[in-house]
């Protein structure tokens, strides 16, 4: 599995950007979101509570003013 951030910009259907963040693991992921690991398995959108969490693991900062934010699970 790859683990994709797609931002968009508010109220637009198309990325600005993908992202590959599977080198930060599912448990991270799963623990970020408090979900679990075997259930991150679809869209899951970023929000302001996972945006300091995220930023610990990846090094990114969410724009949640400009964008919104989802972690995207796809089959390799």
């Amino acid at each position: 599995m790859r683990y994709l951030v797609a931002c968009y910009a508010k109220d637009e259907d198309t990325p600005e950007s993908v992202t590959d963040v599977s080198s930060v693991g599912v448990h991270a992921l799963g623990r970020l979101l408090a979900i679990p690991a075997h259930q991150l398995t679809d869209v899951h959108p970023l929000r302001p509570e996972h945006a300091d969490g995220f930023r610990r693991l990846t090094g990114m900062t969410l724009d949640l003013d400009r964008c919104e934010y989802f972690l995207e699970v796809e089959a390799r």
